[in-house]
């Protein structure tokens, strides 16, 4: 969040003092979640939109260790221009399970989150203009189903 919020607000290219006020409420409200407890799961005020006990989950939960211990095959799909999801995840995701015959991974450097083109920086005010999912993507997936 506090990555996602530091990028978004450098886009216009000048980091000024609101921006600074903005991302240190964000720094706060990370540092809620990250000093939540076992005692605060029964608690329903929200943190970052949700409950402590969703907080709790998700510091448990490790996506690419569980992912390791599961036999089927993976298909790993990555936008280049995603700030949301960023190519360090995607290299995380290679590293757990880039030993595998059976994980493909594939990066589309010049797609975005919703895997829709586009060029230079990505933008939250891309996602209000009409688009849709690359053919290169759509093509990509079929074959991988096919193959299997």
């Amino acid at each position: 969040m506090i990555e996602q919020t530091r990028y978004i607000l450098s886009l216009d290219g000048d980091f000024s003092s609101d921006d600074q006020k903005r991302l240190s409420e964000v720094q706060t409200e990370v540092n809620k979640v990250r000093n939540i407890t076992a005692a605060d799961s029964d608690s329903m005020m929200p943190i970052m939109g949700a409950p402590p006990s969703y907080w709790l989950d998700l510091r448990r939960y490790d996506a690419p260790a569980l992912a390791s211990e599961l036999k089927q095959p993976f298909l790993i799909l990555q936008g280049g221009r995603d700030y949301q999801v960023t190519q360090a995840d995607f290299e995380g995701w290679k590293k757990a399970l880039g030993s595998r015959r059976n994980v493909t991974f594939k990066l589309y450097p010049k797609l975005n989150h919703l895997f829709v083109g586009g060029e230079g920086k990505s933008s939250p005010a891309e996602y209000d203009q009409p688009g849709r999912v690359a053919d290169e993507v759509i093509n990509d997936i079929t074959r991988w189903i096919s193959a299997r």
